[in-house]
């Protein structure tokens, strides 16, 4: 990874290291995603029946908790520490459930784990795209979730309308996913892609989604600017269209 790639995975973990106590209590939508995801792969016929299940950023357990079976060979992983340290609190004593600090987009395994999963983690990566592709190799079951190009149009269309482009992340396009991991070849790729409506009070409320979990990181080289008139424009409260990505990519063993 570049420095400048490595600098930015180590704010991004610090961000959210910094509000991983009370994650839980406000990540909604990533909490909504990870059971969808845990559905989803139940009617894909559910994880492989043996072998190692390794979670990439598992953050405090959402999906974890979700997926495990006591006694099933689980690895959950993290790049921030203090996030780690929550959902190892939360679900530690569970048999067979390890933990590691690790980040996603740089895992490599001796062995090939017999599924990997992720829950709203791989729009971190430096190049998400690659990232799942690269995740896809090392494993004959892949199942993620991720924030699509084309989310939050309302608020995007308000800055549209200051003319510049809010702080948000950019998130990768659904076709630039599927494209590169129907070049791996899977047995079966399977996905839908959800629209989730969310009502948020006021301007500051729909800003605050990001900043109580540690997600407010801003998309690299923003510079901040007045935001009056968008506070202004959803004074009356605000519904913001997340697009998620679920997909289950089932492969020959790597």
């Amino acid at each position: 990874m570049a420095s400048a790639d490595a600098m930015r995975a180590q704010a991004v973990a610090q961000s959210f290291g910094r509000r991983a106590r009370g994650y839980a209590r406000h990540a909604h939508l990533q909490r909504h995603a990870a059971e969808q995801l845990a559905t989803f792969v139940r009617q894909c016929g559910g994880l492989p029946e043996t072998g190692q299940i390794v979670e990439i950023g598992c953050g405090t357990g959402l999906l974890t908790e979700l997926l495990h079976e006591p006694g099933r060979e689980y690895l959950a992983t993290d790049l921030s520490p203090e996030m780690l340290g929550q959902c190892q609190t939360r679900l530690g004593g569970r048999p067979g459930l390890s933990f590691a600090v690790q980040d996603g987009q740089e895992a490599a395994f001796i062995t090939p784990p017999s599924a990997i999963a992720s829950n709203l983690t791989c729009q971190w990566f430096a190049d998400p795209v690659a990232g799942i592709a690269r995740l896809a190799r090392q494993t004959a079951f892949l199942a993620f979730s991720v924030p699509l190009a084309g989310s939050f149009p309302e608020w995007e269309a308000a800055f549209v309308d200051l003319g510049r482009a809010s702080g948000l992340l950019p998130l990768p396009r659904e076709r630039d996913i599927l494209m590169a991991l129907a070049d791996l070849a899977p047995e079966r790729l399977v996905h839908l892609v959800e629209e989730r409506k969310q009502h948020f009070p006021s301007a500051q409320a729909f800003a605050d989604s990001f900043r109580l979990i540690g997600a407010d990181q801003p998309r690299p080289g923003y510079a901040p600017g007045p935001i009056r008139p968008v506070l202004k424009r959803f004074a009356g409260g605000l519904d913001a269209t997340a697009r998620i990505l679920y997909c289950v990519v089932m492969r020959e063993k790597p």
